[in-house]
């Protein structure tokens, strides 16, 4: 069972099936990153010749040294691989290699003619073809899959298809149970029949949080990409039905699903209901007690919750060496 700690009061467990977590391990130092940038990545000199074959638009933070868990990350509806700036430095002053992809349609995708709307089933190539460049890069390191929301359902799916490239998850509100769903179901078909092509703003920010600053820093970021045509999210509505097949598909891989209780967009009941369809045993689902829907990007990640992740992701990573041997 997990042991509760009094220095962590926002962290609220719901369900716990064969996973245990240690709270009280110190943090690893962490040592600095250096970094440059390019179009399409940002990385430490050190970076795996290996890694540089991955096709896909993306960024990495990486440690001085070898890592001990690799993680590739998938950014929500309307972000892109920049919104894990944040949790890339700090999970990689804490000794993993983060990787962060840019989804087809959007970051990179957005100003490419011709590949700039949104395509999942492209994206799900994308990311097995970053895996398997990954494993290239870091053989014997177990590689994790991170997503928070529409990245969440993204990783699972990626997990359900690929169990062998993906050795843990870290699925953030996957869930596709929004408030006020069929309103917004409603309102997209409006304009599906007016103009399938037409871009249109699905009014998420508002309901991402209640800090106007976040909300003003996500608006103007040149980087996020805000504005969908009906007919991209009717295609992300069709992909967020398949959360439940997925769900059901994940049988061996450790996973640990998390909401925020605050969370205003997306149900925290929904992600439970995930939660308990995914088949494996070795799972672990967290309720984040004042965490609005962003946990993992733009900014949102808070130390507390950047401990936790590192005990976790490094006990499941020790359990998959041991496992190897």
């Amino acid at each position: 069972m997990l042991q509760k700690n009094s220095a962590l009061p926002f962290l609220l467990t719901i369900v716990t099936l064969a996973s245990t977590l240690s709270l009280g391990q110190p943090a690893c130092a962490a040592p600095r990153v250096t970094t440059t940038k390019t179009t399409t990545t940002t990385v430490t000199k050190r970076v795996p010749v290996w890694a540089n074959k991955i096709k896909v638009p993306y960024r990495a933070w990486l440690p001085i040294n070898q890592p001990k868990e690799v993680l590739l990350c998938v950014h929500g509806l309307g972000f892109s691989s920049a919104s894990y700036a944040d949790f890339g430095r700090s999970m990689a002053g804490r000794g993993f290699a983060v990787y962060a992809v840019d989804v087809r349609g959007f970051g990179q995708w957005a100003k490419r003619k011709g590949q700039d709307t949104v395509d999942f089933e492209a994206c799900l190539l994308d990311i097995e073809q970053a895996l398997k460049s990954l494993r290239k890069a870091y053989p014997g390191v177990p590689i994790f899959m991170v997503g928070e929301s529409m990245g969440g359902a993204i990783a699972m799916a990626t997990t359900a298809r690929h169990p062998e490239l993906v050795d843990g998850l870290v699925s953030s509100v996957p869930s596709s149970d929004r408030y006020y769903k069929i309103g917004g179901e409603i309102v997209v078909g409006a304009h599906y029949l007016e103009d399938p092509d037409k871009k249109m703003d699905p009014e998420i920010i508002d309901k991402i949080s209640t800090n106007e600053k976040l909300r003003t820093e996500m608006s103007h970021n040149s980087m996020n990409r805000l504005e969908l045509s009906p007919k991209e999210l009717k295609q992300f509505e069709t992909f967020m039905k398949g959360n439940f097949d997925n769900a059901h598909l994940i049988e061996k891989p450790p996973v640990l699903m998390m909401a925020g209780f605050k969370d205003r967009l997306v149900k925290p009941e929904g992600t439970i209901e995930l939660f308990n369809a995914i088949s494996s045993q070795d799972k672990l689902m967290m309720m984040i007690g004042d965490g609005e829907h962003l946990l993992l990007e733009e900014n949102q990640l808070t130390e507390q919750l950047a401990q936790m992740l590192n005990v976790w992701i490094t006990d499941e990573g020790r359990a998959y060496r041991n496992k190897m041997r």
